[in-house]
């Protein structure tokens, strides 16, 4: 009979999935005040940096010794490069709840939707609902009654739509990745080629400027990047490993309703009713899309 496991590790990814979900108004409020390959370039900067410790603690190996592996992180650097591309963007013109509950419900949906197609497999009737639920919560989410180019780009929705369907994409190598590299390797490398490529972008903007930003700037990116990311994912992982991949991915669920109560408690955003059915709608449909995952480690 297996015993219980301890408390602490449910403490954990409650704590972990808040980290990720204030991400949102924490990218919000730092938005637009420097251009966002130069806040992006410092924000992977310090992940890699805080990152390399805990590899070295652990001690994993940072040694490639294939060729997809180098492919692997290569195309996970260029990946999520684009992607916080597009999160910044859309965040300069939107709602940091809104674009929380949208990339975060949609991510894996579109996931489904991309795995399924490049199988050129027909969903089971269970997957179907799923994404049937999915599209309908996207559609919400996005006021297709609304659907305008004008409205799409005003309310950050055209940049959080294509910020999920990077992240979908980064989803799928990442995973590809999980049988060769370890996920803080993977992670290293993929924040370290991040910040090389976002420092040719970001050197025409001036990357020491960000120097005369204010503390609350700072404290930020460093948010961001020590907590949300180096924090939030090793514990994600730690507790993870300790649960069970269907326990802990479930507590992902948390996200957009932390981002929402993130955004309304320090930005003072309302969520729309839209959002919060369309909200309702994505996550019954990705807890149907997850149903019936084997589960990976106990």
């Amino acid at each position: 009979m297996q015993s219980k496991p301890p408390t602490k590790f449910y403490i954990l990814l409650i704590i972990a999935m808040i980290t990720w979900g204030f991400a949102w108004p924490s990218g919000k409020a730092i938005a637009g005040l420097e251009p966002a390959p130069v806040i992006i370039f410092w924000r992977f900067l310090l992940t890699a940096i805080t990152l390399l410790p805990i590899i070295l603690l652990k001690g994993k190996s940072l040694k490639l010794t294939h060729v997809t592996e180098y492919r692997d992180v290569l195309l996970g650097g260029i990946l999520y490069t684009v992607y916080n591309q597009f999160f910044l963007y859309g965040l300069e013109n939107g709602l940091a709840g809104a674009g929380g509950v949208l990339v975060t419900t949609l991510n894996p949906i579109l996931t489904y939707i991309l795995v399924l197609s490049l199988a050129r497999r027909l969903p089971t009737i269970r997957v179907a609902l799923g994404l049937t639920l999915g599209l309908i919560g996207g559609c919400i989410l996005l006021r297709i009654w609304d659907l305008s180019l004008d409205s799409l780009f005003a309310t950050g929705n055209f940049y959080f739509l294509i910020a999920s369907m990077f992240w979908a994409l980064l989803s799928m190598n990442s995973h590809s990745s999980g049988s060769k590299i370890s996920p803080e390797v993977y992670g290293f490398y993929v924040y370290s080629i991040g910040t090389f490529i976002d420092f040719t972008f970001a050197i025409p903007y001036g990357i020491f400027h960000v120097f005369e930003q204010s503390i609350v700037f700072w404290l930020q990116v460093s948010y961001l990047a020590v907590v949300s990311t180096t924090f939030g994912t090793t514990v994600y992982f730690f507790a993870a490993s300790r649960l069970g991949s269907r326990t802990a991915s479930s507590f992902i669920f948390l996200v957009p309703v932390t981002a929402l109560f993130g955004s309304w408690l320090f930005l003072g955003e309302v969520p729309e009713v839209s959002t919060l059915m369309g909200g309702v709608f994505a996550i019954l449909a990705v807890m149907i899309l997850n149903s019936k995952k084997e589960e990976m480690s106990n």
